[in-house]
C-alpha cells in the first residue's frame, strides 16, 4: 500500500484528528502542571513524570484508535485454509492494517527511547558522576596543641570561639562547633564511631554524620620563643584543601595576637574585602577572662555556687566580655530569680558596641521577662536559624513552639533537623526533652499512634518517667486501655512510692479529662495507701490525691498545709478554695481567692489568674473562668504539660470559642 493512500485513509477515518487531539491535550496538560507545581509545593520533576506517562500512553492510545474506531468499520476478508475453505473467526490482514501496525511499532520504539532518556537524565545518577550534598554548614574543629604544654589547651579553645564568632556575626553559614561535635561524640552510640578512641578519628566520623560543606582546622606550636598558628579550610564534599594559610607568628605571651590574625584571614576568605574591616570592630576577650569562663562552663551542671563565682570572676577580669553575662542572666532566670535577672539585663542594655546577634539575645531575654511569647518565639527563631543543629538551641525552639505559642505543627521540622536514631539518651541532657515535646505535639494534633510509636521503646526501660507519662497520655487519648492497664501493672516493681503515687495521679487526671471518672478513682485509690499522712513531705501530694478523689473533707488540712508552706504555689490555693466552696465554706473560699488576688505582682506570668480560673471552673462559673484564663495567657502563662487543654478542671470549656481564642493567643 502506498504511503499517500495510507495517509488519505487515516484522514478519512479521523485517525490524524484523534492523534492531534492527544498531542495538543498532552501539551496543554504539561504546561498546566509546570505552572501550578511550585505553588502547590511539588518538585518540578512532576513535569517529567507527567511526560513519561503521556509518552507511554501514546502508543496505547494509537492501538485504542484501531481497536475501537477502525477495526469495526473495515471490510474484513476471511482467512482461507490450503483447501480454500474460510477459517472461522480468522481474517486476512489488509495492507492498511499492516502499515498501521508498522507505524505503531516505530512510534512505540521512539516513545520508549525518549522515556529512557528522560529517566536517565532525571532519575538515574551514572556511576561515573560524582555528586555531593552541599550545605552552608561550616565545621570548626578544635585546634591541636603542639606545644607540649597542656596548660595551653585553652589557647586553642579561644581560637575556635573567636573564629565561630566571626562566622556567625557575619552570617556566613551554620556553624558546627567543637562543642557540638563533642556533644554528638558523647551521645552517639558506639556503633557510629570507630573502635579506637582517637579524638581525631571521632571528629572525622561525627563531621561525616553532620555533613558540613567546609571544615576549618589548625594547630599551634612554639619555636624560638614565638608562637605560630597554622590553619586550613577543607571542602568536605570534594575531600580537598581549599586554602592553607601561611603561618602567623606572635609573642608566646600574647597568643591573642595570633588568634586575631588567623581569624582575619579566615573571614577574608569567606567574605568580600569591604566587609573584612567590619569584623575588626569587636575585640576578643582578655585571656584571663576567657580562661575563667571556660572553667565556669565545666561547673554548669555540677555546682551552682562554683559556676556563678567563676562567671562573676570572668566578667570582673573583662567587663566587656558579653558571653558570661548572658550565661549569668540565664542562671538567675532559670532559678526563678526574675528581679535579679531583670537588673542584670538592664546593665547589659547599657553596654555600648553590641553587635546584632547580641542585641537579638537581649531582646529575647527581655521578651522572656515580659512574658511576650510572640517576641520570644521570633527572636529564638533567629537564633535557631544560625545554629539549628545545636542541641540546646534546637530543643528550646521546639519547647517555645509548643509551650509558649501553641504551634504543635511547627515542632516536627525542628525535631527532624537532628537525627535522633543514634543518640544515647542517658548521656544527652536535651534529648529526653526533645522526645517529650515531639510526642506532646503529635498528641495535640490528634496523631496518637505517631506519639505511641515514638515513645513505646522507652516503656520497658528503667527510668524515663517523664516520657512514660506522655506515653500514658497517648494511650488514654487513643483509647488503648489494655496498654494503660499494662503500664499501671508495671508500677508494682517500682520501689519509690512517691514516684508511683505521682504517676497514678497523672493517669487519674488524664482519665478525668476523658470523662472516665471510675478509672480515675481506681488509680487514686491505688495511690492513696502509698502516702503517709504523718510525713510532712507527703502532705501536699496527699491533699491533691484526696481532692481529685472527691474526698474534700479529708483533703482540706493537707491542701492548707501545702498552701501555707508556700503561698506562691497558687495551685494548692486554687484546690483549697474549691474544697472549701464544695464543703459549703463559701465565704472562707472567697476570702482565700481575695487573698490570692492581693498577692498579684510582677514576674508571676499569669499564675494567679490561672489559679483563679481553676477555682471558677471548679465552682461552675464559666465567664469568670474564661476571663481569667485570657488574663493568664496574656500575662505569660505557658501551655504546660498539665495546663489549659491538658487540665481536667477545664474540660467542660474545651469546645468554647473563647477557649479556642486563648489557645491561639500568641499565634
Amino acid at each position: 500500500m502506498k504511503l499517500n493512500k495510507f495517509i488519505r485513509e487515516c484522514r478519512e477515518n479521523n485517525v490524524l484528528k484523534n492523534l492531534s487531539i492527544y498531542i495538543v491535550s498532552s501539551w496543554v496538560l504539561l504546561q498546566v502542571i509546570a505552572l501550578i507545581a511550585e505553588p502547590l509545593g511539588f518538585s518540578l520533576k512532576i513535569v517529567a513524570y507527567g511526560l513519561i506517562a503521556l509518552l507511554i500512553g501514546f502508543p496505547l492510545y494509537i492501538y485504542g484508535v484501531w481497536k475501537f474506531q477502525l477495526a469495526p468499520n473495515l471490510n474484513k476478508k476471511p482467512l482461507l485454509d490450503p483447501e480454500g475453505v474460510p477459517v472461522p473467526g480468522k481474517f486476512q490482514k489488509s495492507p492498511f492494517q499492516q502499515l498501521y501496525f508498522s507505524f505503531l511499532a516505530i512510534i512505540a520504539l521512539i516513545c520508549t527511547g525518549i522515556v529512557l532518556v528522560i529517566v536517565n537524565r532525571n532519575f538515574v545518577k551514572p556511576t561515573f558522576e560524582v555528586t555531593f550534598e552541599q550545605s552552608n554548614k561550616i565545621a570548626v574543629l578544635q585546634f591541636e596543641n603542639l606545644t607540649g604544654d597542656s596548660t595551653k589547651n585553652i589557647i586553642g579553645e579561644m581560637a575556635v570561639d573567636w573564629i565561630i564568632h566571626g562566622i556567625t556575626r557575619n552570617k556566613l553559614g551554620q556553624v558546627i562547633s567543637p562543642q557540638i561535635i563533642d556533644d554528638y561524640s558523647k551521645v552517639l552510640r558506639a556503633s557510629v564511631l570507630p573502635a579506637d578512641n582517637s579524638v581525631v578519628r571521632n571528629n572525622i566520623r561525627v563531621t561525616e554524620y553532620l555533613k558540613p560543606s567546609k571544615i576549618i582546622e589548625g594547630d599551634y606550636y612554639l619555636r624560638d620563643g614565638r608562637m605560630l598558628f597554622q590553619c586550613s579550610i577543607t571542602d568536605e564534599a570534594m575531600n580537598r584543601t581549599l586554602v592553607s594559610f601561611d603561618p602567623v607568628s606572635c609573642d608566646a605571651e600574647s597568643p591573642l595576637d595570633c588568634i586575631e590574625a588567623i581569624n582575619q584571614r579566615i573571614l577574608g576568605y569567606f567574605i568580600e574585602e569591604e566587609r573584612a574591616a567590619e569584623s575588626l570592630e569587636e575585640h576578643p576577650p582578655r585571656y584571663e577572662a576567657y580562661e575563667l569562663f571556660s572553667k565556669a562552663k565545666s561547673w554548669r551542671n555540677e555546682d551552682d555556687r562554683q559556676y556563678l563565682d567563676l562567671l562573676n570572676a570572668s566578667i570582673d577580669a573583662d567587663p566587656d566580655f558579653f558571653e558570661p553575662k548572658a550565661f549569668r542572666f540565664m542562671y538567675y532566670f532559670n532559678q526563678g530569680m526574675y528581679r535579679t535577672s531583670d537588673s542584670l539585663l538592664q546593665l547589659m542594655r547599657r553596654e555600648t558596641g553590641l553587635y546584632d546577634r547580641q542585641q537579638v539575645l537581649l531582646n529575647l531575654y527581655d521578651a522572656l521577662l515580659r512574658g511576650n511569647h510572640r517576641n520570644v518565639y521570633r527572636y529564638q527563631q533567629g537564633e535557631y536559624n544560625i545554629t539549628p543543629m545545636h542541641l540546646e538551641t534546637n530543643s528550646n525552639m521546639m519547647l517555645f513552639s509548643l509551650q509558649l505559642t501553641n504551634r504543635p505543627g511547627a515542632v516536627d521540622s525542628i525535631f527532624q533537623e537532628i537525627d535522633m536514631s543514634e543518640m544515647d539518651l542517658n548521656k544527652c541532657d536535651f534529648c529526653v526533652e526533645r522526645y517529650k515535646i515531639k510526642a506532646m505535639s503529635e498528641i495535640d494534633m490528634g496523631n496518637y499512634q505517631q506519639a505511641i510509636a515514638l515513645l513505646e521503646p522507652f516503656s520497658r526501660q528503667s527510668g524515663f518517667w517523664t516520657l512514660k507519662k506522655i506515653l500514658l497520655r497517648a494511650y488514654v487519648r487513643a483509647g488503648r486501655w489494655e496498654a494503660v492497664e499494662d503500664m499501671m501493672e508495671n508500677l508494682q516493681v517500682v520501689s519509690d512510692r512517691n514516684l508511683k503515687a505521682d504517676f497514678l495521679l497523672f493517669g487519674a487526671k488524664e482519665c478525668l479529662r476523658e470523662g472516665r471518672t471510675e478509672d480515675a478513682h481506681a488509680y487514686l485509690d491505688q495511690a492513696l495507701p502509698l502516702m503517709d499522712s504523718q510525713r510532712d513531705a507527703d502532705g501536699p501530694l496527699l491533699g491533691e490525691l484526696l481532692f481529685y478523689r472527691d474526698r474534700h473533707d479529708t483533703a482540706e488540712p493537707y491542701l492548707k498545709e501545702g498552701y501555707q508552706r508556700d503561698s506562691t504555689n497558687f495551685n494548692y490555693g486554687a484546690l483549697l478554695a474549691i474544697t472549701l466552696y464544695k464543703k459549703g465554706k463559701i465565704e472562707e473560699a472567697e476570702a482565700l481567692i481575695g487573698a490570692m488576688e492581693n498577692q498579684r505582682g510582677p514576674y508571676q506570668y499569669g499564675e494567679v489568674f490561672y489559679s483563679l480560673a481553676q477555682f471558677y471552673a471548679g465552682t461552675g462559673q464559666e465567664k469568670a473562668c474564661l476571663d481569667n484564663l485570657l488574663k493568664a495567657i496574656a500575662e505569660g502563662h505557658w501551655y504546660e504539660t498539665g495546663a489549659f487543654h491538658n487540665d481536667p478542671l477545664l474540660r467542660m470549656y474545651y469546645d468554647r470559642e473563647a477557649f479556642g481564642r486563648i489557645m491561639r493567643y500568641w499565634q
